[in-house]
């Protein structure tokens, strides 16, 4: 009886083992397969990186448009712009209000270089990639595609006033909003603000098409760094704490502030007021 439940217990302990080792044989092969995948990411991203240094480098293209255009030389140097009345019959998007140019029914020339890859972060924690264009004259950001290669991109997005208006140099508060500073739904307003840390103070030094460049004392890595910039930005915005969200942008020294009961122009004509180069 007692070899009976000896056996018995020998056997026990033999499954227990056996079931431990293929949990743990298993759980290996998932790490293992884990480790491909983070592998696989970062030879896509690796990839991505090389083709865009590639676009960079590289003859730029243009487009050929039977668009009428018109010039103007507001700016120093000459722009080709769009005319006003031909891009308010092309619809719109939702998110950016940005004019719609379907490539299969309207040519377009542009004088365009290429402005690089931005990811921006959309509603439900969407990201969206942008591969935007800049003016050859000016080097303002008046369009962009989804697509890297621009002949398979279908769509051409222009950036609502980027063509019909230019910026003044003499008076820059006469410019049109620039596409870092949104208006959202429900009246917020969206900024995209690129960080740079460990200044000696803080300070508005840079609004451009792509971001406002914020100068702040504290490392950007540290939660001190989002708290002095949202303090800095109430004063410069004349806004509370209570009216601001800071959000995570598209790296590690890129934010965006979403603020409360400012409109586009207003939250840009204080930026430029604060802006010490």
């Amino acid at each position: 009886m007692q070899a009976a439940d000896s056996d018995i217990e020998f056997f026990t302990f033999s499954l227990f083992v056996l079931l431990v080792s293929a949990v743990s044989v298993q759980r290996k092969k998932k790490e293992a397969e884990r480790e491909r995948e983070r592998d696989r990411e970062r030879e896509r991203e690796e990839k991505e990186c090389r083709n865009e240094r590639r676009t960079h480098t590289r003859a730029r293209t243009q487009l050929q448009i039977d668009l009428i255009l018109i010039s103007s030389s507001i700016t120093a140097s000459t722009v080709d712009l769009m005319s006003s009345l031909l891009l308010q019959k092309m619809p719109k998007r939702k998110t950016d209000k940005a004019y719609v140019l379907d490539k299969k029914k309207h040519l377009a020339r542009l004088n365009i270089n290429e402005g690089g890859k931005v990811l921006l972060k959309r509603g439900e924690g969407k990201l969206e990639k942008q591969f935007r264009m800049n003016c050859m004259g000016c080097g303002l950001f008046v369009c962009y595609r989804s697509e890297e290669d621009l002949e398979a991109a279908s769509f051409i997005y222009v950036v609502d006033g980027s063509l019909s208006t230019v910026a003044a140099e003499t008076n820059p508060q006469d410019a049109p909003v620039p596409p870092c500073i949104s208006q959202l739904e429900g009246g917020l307003v969206q900024v995209a603000i690129e960080v740079e840390d460990r200044a000696q103070r803080s300070a508005i030094t840079r609004v451009n098409a792509d971001d406002v460049r914020v100068s702040v004392a504290a490392p950007a890595a540290r939660g001190e760094a989002n708290n002095e910039l949202l303090e800095f930005m109430g004063k410069v915005l004349g806004l509370r704490l209570s009216q601001m969200t800071l959000q995570r942008g598209w790296n590690n020294k890129s934010k965006l502030l979403v603020v409360e009961d400012l409109s586009a122009r207003q939250v840009y004509e204080k930026l430029l007021e604060a802006v010490q180069p």
